[in-house]
């Protein structure tokens, strides 16, 4: 999970699945390309971690680079607003740990900012963005993301409920 100079880095993930003692064998060789993460059994399941971790980099880096366009159009260069950014993400990661287990459950309790909540705070992004000329493709693909999972029946639930419009979308 990095570019050619992050080879061999311990920051680095390196994602293996297979047979867990071949995994186990070449452990400290494998080392020495990084952080071997072992996933499982499956031999597919590395190529599928690679697939949605990628989905998860670009989407990331394409919400900071909207972020970074916004307060951009203000005077504010990038390397003043990363690492506020970045600070935001540790936010992030708890809302992402907290939603892993409602996932999992197919359970999706509004006890925090509801779905409605989430679409009614996008607009205020789109309308900031528009103002100032932006691109604002990808927040109307998520805003129209929460609100096909608003008329499904989720606006009183956590974002996690997102999920189940996603999910829709492969079982279709």
């Amino acid at each position: 999970m990095t570019t050619p100079p992050g080879v061999g880095s311990r920051e680095v993930m390196v994602l293996y699945s297979g047979p867990r003692t071949a995994f186990d064998a070449h452990h400290a060789a494998l080392e020495t390309l990084g952080d071997p993460v072992h996933l499982g059994e499956d031999p597919g399941l590395a190529a599928l971690y690679d697939s949605a971790l990628l989905g998860l980099m670009w989407s990331t880096m394409t919400g900071w680079l909207h972020g970074t366009a916004l307060v951009g159009a203000e005077g504010t260069p990038a390397t003043a607003f990363t690492p506020v950014a970045i600070r935001w993400l540790a936010t992030v990661n708890s809302f992402l740990t907290r939603y892993a287990s409602q996932v999992d459950a197919g359970h999706y309790p509004g006890d925090d900012a509801t779905i409605d909540v989430q679409i009614a705070a996008i607009g205020h992004l789109l309308h900031a963005a528009a103002d100032r000329g932006l691109d604002n493709a990808l927040p109307e693909l998520l805003k129209s993301t929460m609100e096909r999972a608003r008329a499904a029946g989720h606006g009183s639930s956590s974002f996690a409920g997102v999920i189940e419009v996603l999910r829709a979308e492969v079982t279709a």
